[in-house]
């Protein structure tokens, strides 16, 4: 309980530091000449329904998803979590299968509500020279969505995915020990773990 309070703090502080940005960001500028430091939202395009879809398909099973859930499930077979499953070949098949599932149930209600909200959640890079413009970005991108305008808005369809995702697969497959409080804890740290993933996407490689 201890873990989730803090995790839930810190999510919270980070969506505040978001808020405060987007509110300094949102007064209008004296001088209409852009510089490199001033977000390029003019340039924004809104993905097209088949751009929309394709990155639901790679996010689902793609390349880089299945590798990160490989590496997650070996990480959790190591850790012995949940210890019901057992170790070998069957217990990681078990884990692989449970990582491929949660993010499916994430990515498909992530997906769902930006096409009822009409809404685009997906990642890109920034626009913007300097380190610490293109890092704050990053980590923007992680909590927010985009209306087809290009205005940020904080993202309820990633918050509701992670969600979901990690409480459908404690409260279902998982063993009879696990409730929607240990669903709630992991939904946090994977959306923690988001933050990282996007500095590495803006800064190393894309994908």
């Amino acid at each position: 309980m201890n873990l989730i309070c803090r995790s839930v703090c810190v999510l919270v502080l980070e969506v505040a530091a978001v808020g405060s940005v987007f509110s300094q960001e949102a007064k209008p500028s004296p001088s209409p000449a852009p510089s490199d430091s001033q977000t390029t939202d003019q340039t924004y395009v809104f993905p097209s329904e088949k751009e929309r879809f394709n990155r639901y398909i790679k996010n689902t099973v793609g390349p880089f998803r299945l590798a990160r859930t490989a590496v997650s499930a070996g990480i959790d077979q190591w850790r012995d979590s949940p210890e019901e499953w057992g170790q070998g070949m069957k217990g990681y098949g078990k884990r692989y299968a449970s990582g491929l599932g949660q993010n499916a149930i994430q990515q498909t209600v992530t997906y769902g509500l930006d096409e009822a909200m009409g809404l685009d959640t997906g990642f890109e890079r920034s626009k913007r020279e300097g380190f610490f413009p293109r890092f704050k970005d990053a980590l923007i991108q992680n909590v927010t969505s985009r209306k087809r305008n290009g205005d940020r808005i904080v993202s309820v369809p990633r918050f509701a995915g992670v969600y979901t995702g990690a409480i459908v697969a404690r409260e279902t497959w998982y063993p009879d020990r696990y409730t929607y409080k240990d669903g709630f804890r992991s939904g946090t740290t994977t959306l923690l773990t988001g933050f990282g993933i996007n500095l590495v996407r803006e800064f190393v490689i894309n994908w």
